[in-house]
């Protein structure tokens, strides 16, 4: 499990762009595995990505 940061920048349209650049990248690597996402107060906190191994 591995706990992304999401840069504190002004406006929230940021985050929105790095939360989408963070589901882009998963989607063209196959990802496989789970995403939650935390907010507080209207704004994102935390995000964790859970990854499961296929074999």
């Amino acid at each position: 499990m591995a706990a992304v940061s999401v840069q504190k920048t002004k406006g929230e349209n940021s985050q929105m762009n790095q939360l989408q650049e963070l589901l882009r990248e998963m989607f063209q690597s196959n990802f496989y595995g789970s995403v939650e996402v935390k907010f507080e107060g209207g704004k994102v906190t935390i995000v964790k990505k859970t990854q499961s191994l296929k074999i």
